[in-house]
This record gives structure tokens, sequence and C-alpha cells, in this order.
């Protein structure tokens, strides 16, 4: 499973916030959204499909068991525009990846984090994502980026104990 999260500030309510991803269809817009509701302030993308778990062998078969391995959602391609930035748009767009993953029947979030971006660690960390060291023999796969880049592994286990309800 996979969806886009949309945020969408200003029009005919400045300073409104519309958090959504219903009625999108693979890549494009036509769906509930509409320009005259203001503009795309920020987006992120949840999928359950876990190809950021550590892998393992000639085989490359995973080192995580798929017993363990399913059940854990992971968030990719958190963007928001420079100009909307320090508003909660990112925590916000977090928080209701969260709850998406909850009611796809998840245990636990994770996503990788450009290791010199601060910002976004104590984002991550404000909304209880831990620091996972990943094992030095794991074949990991890591997020499409300009060489060089280091990542850090974050994970989050969910419960509706700390799932804000929206």
């Amino acid at each position: 499973m996979r969806t886009c999260l949309v945020a969408i500030t200003g029009g005919s309510n400045d300073g409104c916030l519309f958090l959504g991803s219903e009625g999108f269809k693979n890549g494009d817009f036509d769906g509930m959204f509409s320009f005259r509701m203001g503009s795309i302030a920020g987006i992120l993308t949840v999928d359950t499909l876990a190809d950021f778990l550590p892998r393992k062998g000639p085989l490359r078969q995973r080192s995580v068991p798929r017993v363990l391995r399913t059940g854990i959602a992971y968030i990719s391609n958190v963007a928001v525009r420079k100009e909307d930035r320090k508003k909660g748009i990112a925590k916000r767009l977090v928080t209701k990846a969260e709850a998406q993953a909850q009611s796809w029947g998840c245990r636990a979030i994770a996503l990788h984090c450009e290791a010199d971006n601060m910002a976004a660690t104590r984002l991550y960390q404000g909304r209880g994502f831990r620091l996972i060291k990943v094992p030095e023999q794991a074949n990991w796969p890591h997020p499409k980026a300009s060489p060089g880049t280091q990542f850090q592994f974050m994970m989050k286990l969910l419960n509706t104990s700390n799932i804000a309800k929206h």
C-alpha cells in the first residue's frame, strides 16, 4: 500500500491547512484537490513496501524474518516549501502518516533522514522516532541521493496511545 499526503495552505481560508490523499491517482492530481483552495505547502509519501529494511547474503535475503518485516510502514519524500517551513506542516504530515500506517495495521513506521539535517532529526525525535543502528553486515538499501549523502535510519513503534487522533 502507498499513499501521498499533501498539505495545502491558503486559498479562501488564509492560514488553513488541508491534509489528504483521497482521490489521487498514481502521480497526478486528478483527485479532490483544487488549486483554488490554495497552494501545495508540503508532501509526504508513506508505504508498506518495506524495501528499506536490511538484507544480507549472496541471495540478498532479508536479515529480518518476514514475520517481523510485515507491518512496518516507511515514510519517504517529505518536503515542505521553503516559505512554509517552521509552521508545523511537516509535523502534521508525519502525524497523518502515522495514523495512515496504523489504519493499515502497521505496528511500526520507519524512515531515513539525512545525517546532517538537524531540523528533520529533531522533528522525528520529537515525534518519538529513535535512531536505529544498522548492522554492519547488512546490505542496506539507501534512498537515492547525491553521492556522499549520509543517512541515519529511524523507527517508531505505533500504538493507540501514541497516535494523535485527527
